[in-house]
């Protein structure tokens, strides 16, 4: 029997394919969000019935949810917070939940990084003028050289300082609220 993945979260594989691949390759069937937008609780209530796991975001799984799902025996959330899920029915229903609290550090803290330099180059004021025909010269900064602060030094954290090394700044400050 084919195993039959419900995936909400959307959009997913869209950046990378790859998750989607290994699902074909193990011969598993899934089924995309439809509605390209986070699903509201009754929707999903309306589509869970047949699946037997669902790779989920920020909808609501409530308990409705999980009672209209007698074949539900996995949720593997994409992200760190868990507050959408109610573990205690999902372990009166057999459910195991899992997530992925450190997958999305990397692409925040270079996101993070990308907006330091976006501001120390005016990148955003220069492309507005850009796209009013208005070029306006402007000297921007460079990290290297610069004293620069981080606050809050969990995943996120420790992965921008890691990065900020390769700018060479003066220092790097940190606080750890």
């Amino acid at each position: 029997m084919t195993r039959r993945v419900l995936i909400t979260t959307s959009p997913f594989g869209e950046g990378d394919p790859k998750a989607l691949r290994l699902l074909e390759e193990e011969g598993i069937a899934y089924t995309l969000n439809p509605f390209g937008r986070r699903l509201r609780e009754q929707e999903l209530a309306d589509f869970i019935e047949p699946y037997e796991v669902v790779i989920a975001g920020t909808e609501p799984i409530t308990e409705a949810v999980l009672d209209r799902a007698p074949h539900l025996r996995l949720i593997a959330h994409t992200g760190i917070g868990l507050d959408n899920i109610p573990l205690a029915a999902t372990r009166r229903h057999g459910i195991t939940v899992t997530y992925t609290p450190s997958a999305p550090s990397p692409a925040v803290a270079e996101f993070t990084i990308g907006q330091m330099l976006a501001l120390l180059r005016h990148t955003v004021s220069a492309d507005r003028g850009m796209r009013q025909r208005l070029w306006q010269r402007r000297i921007g900064r460079r990290l290297g050289g610069l004293t620069v602060g981080v606050v809050g030094v969990g995943r996120v954290g420790r992965l921008v300082i890691r990065h900020l090394q390769a700018f060479n700044p003066v220092r790097i400050l940190a606080n750890d609220l």
